[in-house]
């Protein structure tokens, strides 16, 4: 008797094992987050190349986390940087965050109805991106717009004029 019981219990975990959901981290080497914003008389791009995440995946993802700092973003100016440091308070609000667990797939679309939290603030968002599932990783690529103003973000001005209240995101996510 208690050899069928292990016999038993054996199967029944195995079972459970096939449905088990994995956890699957973000190769930081190979994604990224990039933004690009605008004043009137110039333009310029970030890149934070030192994010982290996570995707939790059944038979497809469930669940998905990333964050990066404010302080990984890098324009190729030394000043830029510095200065977005002030105006995005990096020191009182260090990290930039997106979560979802409502997630639709269809075909090589995936719709991740989330939540962004920038600057102390959270904010619903839809995200739209491209979903390639190789051998070995799983690649979201999106992009998406932020209005820095929704965040309680004082825009920047420059000659009396202030930047754009868009910030345009791509990413490329490698799992």
């Amino acid at each position: 008797m208690i050899k069928f019981l292990n016999i038993s219990l054996i199967f029944i975990l195995s079972v459970f094992n096939l449905n088990a959901q994995q956890t699957i981290m973000l190769d930081k080497d190979e994604s990224y987050i990039k933004y690009d914003a605008k004043h009137v008389l110039h333009a310029w791009e970030g890149i934070n190349q030192n994010i982290k995440g996570v995707i939790v995946k059944d038979k497809k993802i469930e669940k998905i986390a990333i964050a990066a700092q404010v302080v990984d973003f890098d324009s190729g100016n030394s000043g830029r940087d510095a200065h977005s440091l002030e105006v995005l308070e990096a020191l009182k609000f260090p990290s930039i965050k997106f979560y979802s667990e409502k997630i639709k797939t269809q075909g090589d679309v995936i719709i991740f109805d989330g939540e962004v939290e920038f600057h102390g603030q959270k904010k619903s968002i839809l995200v739209y991106s491209t979903l390639n599932q190789e051998e070995d990783s799983i690649v979201i690529n999106g992009k998406f717009t932020l209005t820095p103003s929704e965040f309680l973000i004082e825009l920047p001005s420059f000659m009396l004029v202030k930047m754009e209240d868009f910030i345009n995101i791509q990413f490329e996510l490698r799992f």
